[in-house]
């Protein structure tokens, strides 16, 4: 199994001859679309245009820093095998955009077969607030996948709420979570960013649902809405968490 950080809340998995791509933003639409300050703070990992074997593309909503309108279309133009996943605010960019209908599968509360051993379920995030659309499902959204028994929860954007809380619960034990650390406050509001759990949100859900490891996201591609590492790992060391925490895709 392979994984690479992307920024944000994205990332590659690659699993046997499977590659998904969770969340891809490889541009720089958040700077030159929302505000010009909001400079990346290491390059864009892949252009969109030299991805040529993507399998999967999960998208947890529809903001641009998640569901890019210049990474996308361009994925799906050199992937013609792609399907996409996503919740309905998602399905209807993607269709806008171009992406033919029968490559587009909606996000359900069951799991999805990407590959020999590798499957995916839906599940619910609160961004900021849970949200139902239309079709009577999450209007944001995070990932458990189970690869060949190894379970890992993707979060997304979301906050803390005890709907999420419950949620989590009924899942198998999660072997890592990708959580959130980029934290709601007044001056990200004023300007706004929509903010997800505090580091200390985040550790305090993977205590109470049993995490065994916790990899922070969502904390280091912008300056306006991240997180430090030295925060995180203060945090980390100044509490007895339960579980252990990883800060570098590469030691996962």
């Amino acid at each position: 199994m392979f994984i690479k950080k992307l920024g944000q809340s994205g990332f590659l998995l690659r699993v046997n001859n499977i590659e998904v791509l969770v969340d891809p933003y490889l541009s720089n639409s958040v700077q030159e679309l929302d505000s010009y300050d909001l400079i990346r703070k290491y390059p864009i990992q892949y252009k969109p245009e030299d991805l040529k074997n993507i399998d999967w593309v999960l998208i947890t909503h529809d903001h641009i820093d998640h569901c890019d309108p210049k990474t996308i279309p361009i994925l799906s133009k050199n992937n013609k095998r792609t399907k996409f996943i996503g919740p309905l605010p998602v399905r209807k960019l993607l269709l806008k955009w171009g992406i033919e209908k029968h490559r587009i599968i909606p996000a359900k509360d069951f799991p999805i077969i990407l590959g020999n051993s590798i499957t995916v379920t839906p599940t619910a995030a609160a961004h900021p607030k849970l949200s139902i659309a239309k079709d009577n499902y999450p209007s944001a959204l995070g990932w458990f996948f189970n690869i060949n028994g190894i379970t890992i929860y993707s979060a997304g954007d979301t906050s803390l709420c005890e709907e999420i809380i419950t949620q989590l619960k009924k899942l198998p034990i999660i072997n890592l979570g990708l959580l959130p650390v980029n934290e709601d406050n007044f001056f990200r509001r004023k300007r706004g960013i929509i903010g997800n759990m505090t580091i200390r949100e985040a550790f305090g859900l993977a205590d109470e649902i049993g995490i065994e490891k916790v990899l922070p996201m969502h904390w280091d591609l912008f300056d306006a809405n991240g997180a430090l590492k030295e925060e995180i790992e203060a945090i980390y060391k100044g509490y007895n968490w339960k579980f252990k925490l990883i800060m570098d895709f590469n030691k996962i």
